[in-house]
């Protein structure tokens, strides 16, 4: 027990230590930039820490109305005292995400000793400690960083439930609370849930009051969540990315979550939801996993057939949605995590003598040279890559223009949509009792903000010429719209420049300009 303890007591201080400093070195920097999710998620923090209301002066709403997608609350009440603490800024809004990333490290050794050992549970947390999946969403602002953590206290709670059966209170409470997480928990949760009951139908109908009790705790959260979804408001994000009904495609998508591809060489299409060239888990994982898989059929604990229960549910909800998309399935990183390190101990045990110190030094040399590579491909390179998805010195031209002495600025919707609206105040700082006087309702295209002004030049007769102007930079040709240049020009209008900032790439995304009349 002395030597237990003692082993726990050296190696998960350093796995957490090591795991929070992979989420928070450069964290307001890299990612290079800061997106509308993250500031409309931090703003509405930061307005119910100052207003108890949020962007649209709702009181203490379960959901958030954001860019019209209703978004789970959860996550932004657990900002608060981040904002509150580090301010309205990037490093302020993803600092949550990395503590929330850190706890689940803790979660899982906990996890993984409590289905296996305390070795096997160690050795989960460092695999997720340093798994390039988990520590990407561990980095940003998006609220889905929450759904692998509660998921694992949850488990495990159910699996303490065997020796205290009234932690089946707890864990139902915590499986409900889950479904306010994120979208796809509101799939994977129920269907998870069935398949634990049919697991573990012996030991629910044995301790069947805790049972019945679990059960209503878990209706009281889940019935209104339910109701809510199946309102207008509630289908909005659905109806957005579309729910696809071809069974064909459905189940094509479905085994793409299992593609090598995604798994470990090329991830998530999306330049927000992975680094380039490099899938959310390593390749020499590979072997690994299949092993570890492999071995937990001769596992004779029933707890092996929850773990592939997770494996084969987790792809479900974004299955209905599109392939390949990390930030759906950001709860399977745990299993991940959890299943290399079971294949871990399972080898070095096999061993013996000299033969399991060379193995275990092969294993620990392989596993940092793979994590100093990725780090350095990490700050160095993706910093580098597709900044523009990242909106990058777009705050920067914000905050420049905000502490000009213009009366007016108009901010072209050419610049990435009128989804962008948010990032001015979060960068300008637009106190929450002042900005919900404006109004400010996307749907409605109700987007101006006392001397902020979004406007589409295309559709103006006249321009302001007392104006600052924000516009898409001389550098950057992607605007489906035509150049806003272009657009001044034709009015019979002119520029003048008064300053812009340039990327790490020294790319000019956007500019700020005065404009008068063609003399």
């Amino acid at each position: 027990m002395l030597k237990k303890l003692k082993i726990t007591s050296l190696y998960l201080p350093g796995i957490l230590i090591t795991a929070l400093l992979l989420r928070v070195i450069f964290l307001g920097t890299i990612p290079n930039g800061f997106f509308t999710d993250e500031a409309s998620n931090a703003y509405d923090a930061y307005s119910i820490l100052h207003t108890l209301r949020d962007q649209y002066g709702e009181f203490l709403p379960w959901y958030f109305k954001s860019a019209n997608d209703y978004r789970e609350g959860l996550y932004m009440y657990l900002m608060v005292p981040f904002i509150k603490v580090f301010g309205l800024n990037p490093f302020g809004a993803r600092i949550t995400s990395a503590v929330i990333g850190t706890l689940t490290v803790f979660l899982v050794y906990h996890l993984g000793k409590e289905i296996f050992n305390q070795k096997v549970g160690l050795l989960s947390a460092l695999f997720l400690a340093i798994l390039p999946w988990h520590i990407h969403f561990s980095r940003v602002t998006f609220r889905a960083i929450l759904v692998p953590c509660l998921f694992c206290l949850s488990l495990f709670l159910f699996f303490k439930s065997f020796k205290r059966p009234q932690w089946l209170i707890g864990a139902s409470f915590l499986f409900a609370l889950n479904i306010y997480t994120y979208n796809s928990a509101r799939v994977f949760i129920p269907l998870f849930l069935l398949g634990l009951a049919t697991i573990y139908w012996e030991h629910l109908w044995k301790n069947r009051y805790y049972t019945f009790w679990a059960f209503i705790t878990f209706s009281i959260l889940f019935i209104p969540q339910l109701i809510y979804q199946l309102s207008p408001e509630g289908m909005a994000r659905a109806n957005t990315v579309g729910i696809q009904t071809d069974i064909n495609k459905i189940v094509s998508d479905y085994f793409s979550y299992f593609s090598p591809d995604f798994l470990f060489f090329e991830g998530d299409p999306s330049p927000r939801h992975k680094i380039n060239n490099m899938g959310g888990l390593y390749v020499f994982q590979i072997p690994l996993i299949l092993l570890g898989l492999l071995l937990l059929i001769k596992e004779k604990k029933s707890y092996k057939w929850v773990l592939y229960l997770w494996l084969i549910f987790y792809p479900i909800p974004a299955a209905f949605i599109s392939p390949d998309s990390a930030v759906r399935t950001l709860v399977v990183t745990p299993l991940f995590a959890i299943i290399s390190g079971y294949a871990v101990g399972e080898i070095t045990d096999f061993f013996k003598g000299i033969w399991k110190q060379i193995v275990t030094f092969l294993l620990i040399g392989v596993v940092c040279a793979n994590l100093v590579i990725y780090c350095q491909r990490y700050v160095f390179e993706y910093s580098r890559w597709h900044t523009d998805v990242w909106l990058s010195t777009l705050g920067e031209t914000i905050s420049y223009a905000d502490k000009t002495s213009y009366e007016c600025i108009i901010y072209s919707d050419h610049v990435y949509g009128t989804y962008a609206y948010i990032m001015i105040p979060f960068f300008a700082q637009i106190p929450p009792s002042q900005y919900h006087q404006y109004g400010v309702d996307i749907v409605q295209n109700k987007l101006d903000m006392g001397r902020w002004q979004i406007k589409d030049l295309e559709k103006l007769e006249k321009l302001n010429t007392d104006c600052l102007y924000v516009l898409y930079g001389e550098s950057h040709r992607d605007n489906p719209k035509g150049e806003d240049g272009e657009i001044i020009e034709n009015k019979g209008y002119q520029e003048k420049f008064i300053h812009s900032f340039k990327d790490i790439n020294d790319i000019e995304f956007y500019r700020l300009v005065e404009i008068e009349k063609k003399t």
